[in-house]
């Protein structure tokens, strides 16, 4: 059976957000893959996300419109439009989750939950829990440490020995801004290992920044908080779907 870690923490999920309509804010996206950076203007407002960036040299926007469900692609050359419905995975950047903090009982309903007692972890205060899973008839423990100030997972011991291990950094700074640093590594019973990190903005209630072994990193620099219109999130008047484009061409041959 594998047991899987359900956190903000293991998702590595870059723009998450647990209060998607606190604020609105500009920033440049910064995705840095080996040699081959790649850069978007971001804009934030309740919720939903509008990435402005060249693709081959073209201008095109990628809106995620999470109220109304839909992920919209432009060519603002061309002024044509393409839009989807969004998948669940396409909107954990958006709308990952809500302000509910973790809770190990709500988030394994099929285990037996039990708390076990108050201690400390990696020099924080923590609430430890044990979690019984049945499996063939066989019982399964799942021991996790739940951090009392921020109510995220910092640890997670599974049965096959596998390994989930957060250290949290208060009141660092990334770019000018207060964040905090949350350090995460996930060990396999084998002994390999994943290694992630990422700074999580107090204010804005999303990370910042997250790199991992390989060197992949993804930043938000000059954030600005500000307001943002709606209408950046909308289809533009005289945009044309791109299926409707191809209905046309097609009807204008011989």
């Amino acid at each position: 059976m594998r047991y899987q870690i359900r956190s903000i923490l293991l998702a590595i999920c870059f723009f998450l957000a647990t209060d998607a309509s606190a604020i609105s804010f500009t920033a440049d996206a910064i995705q840095m893959r080996g040699e081959s950076p790649g850069q978007a203007r971001m804009f934030w407002k309740d919720g939903s996300v509008r990435f402005e960036y060249l693709d081959q040299g073209v201008p095109m926007v990628q809106i995620f419109d999470n109220k109304n469900r839909k992920v919209i692609w432009l060519d603002t050359k061309n002024k044509v439009y393409m839009q989807r419905e969004l998948t669940e995975e396409q909107a954990a950047p958006v709308d990952i989750n809500t302000s509910e903090k973790y809770n190990p009982c709500t988030n394994f309903t099929e285990a037996e939950c039990n708390f076990l007692k108050s201690t400390q972890y990696n020099g924080r205060a923590a609430d430890k829990w044990l979690l019984t899973f049945n499996v063939d008839d066989k019982d399964h423990h799942v021991f996790q440490w739940i951090d009392q100030q921020h109510r995220i997972l910092i640890r997670q011991e599974n049965p096959d020995g596998s390994v989930l291990d957060v250290k949290i950094l208060d009141d660092q700074e990334v770019n000018g801004r207060q964040v905090r640093k949350v350090d995460m590594i996930a060990i396999s019973p084998d002994g390999s290992s994943v290694h992630g990190i990422q700074w999580y903005d107090e204010e804005l209630n999303i990370v910042v920044r997250q790199q991992v072994d390989d060197g992949s990193i993804d930043e938000l620099r000059n954030i600005k908080v500000e307001d943002v219109s709606s209408n950046l999130f909308a289809i533009p008047e005289g945009y044309k779907s791109v299926e409707s484009q191809l209905t046309d061409s097609n009807s204008n041959l011989p």
